[in-house]
């Protein structure tokens, strides 16, 4: 499999400056694009030096190095206004630097990791290269991505352009298919071709959104996600704030939501409900922002998780105190304390089990557990799990929690999360066995 990516960076200008994509820089996107779909070193040829950029985001971890231009190559590009004109200059220089085969990338290509992982294990099928036309655009429109052979480079001395200093890879690729050396091949995953137009990126911004949604997502978190979070998304990404601090803003309305239940009365549960509404917002906010900026971590991901349920505990807590200022009933303070107990028992049991089913990929545990329980949807228990999770789900129960309170059936709101919540913690006991890695089960047989 393919370990290299090339990556040539032109600069390139809008009139805000460099072009951005989801509030990163496209070279920093291209990045760390690559090094989520798993490669191991990036050679940047030509435009100006990425130091500054790429060492100062944390998230950079993969090998790179910069091979600039040289004085006459760069003052050529520069008076012939060509972006173009640059990449063959980069190419020339960079066909010492690659021994082995490689992916070209562009700075102003968006491709998502899926797709550059597809790329890497694509077979050369005795071409040159193989060449990946960008999904949607029309006819005619550059390749966005190249898997090469170094042969790919040397090809360069035989070269000549019609068009003198004005043709680009394009071109190049274009005669390397009319003599058989080249060839486009399909892969998996999504890539948006070749933009720096900030209307254009604001676009594929859009799409990205919507592709970076989960396969567990169901109706209600992708209209959470898609219509009443994506402003919200948008700005978060065009600001320094981290995904952590989102989730924090989220716990803040969550506790916000409870002390407004604990006032017990019909005009503040709504309001209560309102609040819980907006920290559920914010839960779909923070893992948004996490995947579009690359700021995906295992403590955010076990935070989220922590902070769903403290949220969970303040709420409904809170409505308990209030149901008992209200009407002076001590029962509904030990409905109260019973939903604590449940819920603490599905935070430790549930913690447990995301270590156990996904310790490489935190992030992906309820697609795996949906995975497992559609596998084995003939036991009843699991079928029933697979089709009622979605009730315990902080896209969901909002929308309930509003519906009961505008029907003020706060009692029978607190009745049924708290079933819920013991019922919970009884199934991922009961899904314990199915989730178990299988050398572990068999060790235990």
């Amino acid at each position: 499999m393919v370990r290299t990516a090339v990556l040539i960076n032109l600069p390139n200008s809008t009139p805000a400056g460099a072009p951005r994509l989801a509030g990163l820089p496209l070279l920093l996107r291209a990045v760390l694009t690559a090094q989520r779909a798993g490669l191991e070193e990036v050679i940047i040829g030509g435009g100006p030096d990425p130091a500054p950029l790429l060492r100062r985001h944390p998230r950079v971890t993969i090998k790179w190095r910069w091979v600039p231009l040289d004085s006459s190559q760069q003052a050529s590009g520069e008076n012939h206004g060509a972006r173009s004109s640059d990449e063959l200059s980069v190419l020339r220089h960079l066909r010492h630097e690659v021994k082995e085969d490689f992916v070209l990338l562009f700075a102003d290509s968006t491709f998502d990791a899926a797709a550059l992982q597809s790329l890497r294990s694509a077979s050369l099928d005795g071409k040159a290269a193989r060449a990946v036309k960008p999904q949607g655009d029309a006819a005619g429109a550059d390749s966005a991505l190249y898997l090469c052979r170094p042969e790919f480079l040397q090809l360069l001395d035989d070269h000549h352009s019609p068009n003198g200093a004005t043709d680009g890879v394009g071109s190049f690729a274009s005669a390397l298919h009319t003599r058989e050396r080249l060839s486009e091949v399909e892969i998996d995953g999504q890539v948006w071709g070749r933009v720096t137009d900030a209307d254009r990126l604001r676009e594929i911004g859009r799409a990205l959104s919507h592709f970076h949604l989960k396969p567990s997502d169901g109706m209600f978190a992708k209209f959470n996600k898609l219509v009443v979070a994506e402003p919200l998304i948008r700005f978060f990404l065009h600001t320094p704030a981290t995904p952590n601090f989102i989730t924090t803003l989220g716990l803040l309305l969550g506790v916000a939501a409870g002390v407004a239940f604990a006032q017990g009365s019909y005009w503040w549960s709504l309001f209560g409900a309102l609040l819980s509404y907006s920290s559920a917002i914010m839960d779909h906010c923070d893992g948004m922002v996490a995947r579009l900026k690359f700021q995906e971590t295992k403590f955010g991901t076990w935070f989220e998780s922590a902070v769903d349920y403290a949220s969970y505990l303040a709420i409904f807590s809170g409505l308990a105190v209030g149901l008992y200022r209200e009407t002076g009933v001590a029962h509904h303070l030990i409905v109260g304390a019973l939903f604590l107990f449940g819920t603490l028992l599905s935070f430790i049991v549930q913690s447990h089990q995301r270590r156990l089913v996904s310790k490489d990929n935190p992030a992906d545990y309820a697609n795996r557990v949906c995975k497992k329980l559609e596998e084995n949807s003939g036991n009843f228990f699991h079928w029933l799990s697979l089709h009622a999770v979605f009730l315990t789900r902080r896209a969901v129960l909002p929308y309930f929690v509003f519906l009961f309170c505008l029907l003020d059936l706060r009692v029978l709101l607190l009745g049924w999360v708290t079933l819920g919540a013991n019922i919970f913690w009884l199934m991922l006991l009961y899904q314990h066995r199915l989730l178990r890695p299988p050398k572990a089960a068999a060790e235990a047989d």
